[in-house]
């Protein structure tokens, strides 16, 4: 994929916004990511998907040592969630290369709107 001066310019920007998500609220990063590789540039859901996990991880790792230096990881929670995220991770992203057509956009849509409105009443 050529990138334009203008795709470069905008992935920069968003992507810094991902970051400010993500350091700041803890969390958000990789659906900014998502939403820009999938309107910006075009790319089919699967691919914007793997991609902006590739992109988030450099970016979590970054939040990791400023809340670590901070003390403020809950060190039991870490220990006793590691494994279930490894194993839903790995079943999650094989799921995703048997999906057809719109079917993981429209999971990611509903996975959003839900959380969004988690947040709301909570």
């Amino acid at each position: 994929m050529n990138l334009t001066i203008k795709d470069k310019i905008i992935l920069l920007g968003c992507s810094a916004f991902a970051g400010l998500s993500n350091g700041f609220l803890g969390g958000g990063g990789g659906v900014v990511v998502v939403t820009l590789l999938l309107t910006v540039l075009k790319l089919p859901q699967k691919k914007a998907q793997a991609t902006a996990l590739l992109i988030i991880l450099p970016l979590t790792a970054v939040s990791l040592v400023v809340y670590l230096l901070g003390k403020d990881v809950q060190w039991d929670i870490v220990l006793y969630s590691t494994l279930g995220v490894f194993v839903g991770g790995t079943v999650g992203a094989l799921l995703l290369n048997k999906l057809q057509g719109n079917t993981a956009k429209i999971l990611f849509a509903v996975l959003l709107v839900a959380g969004g409105i988690k947040m709301l009443i909570a």
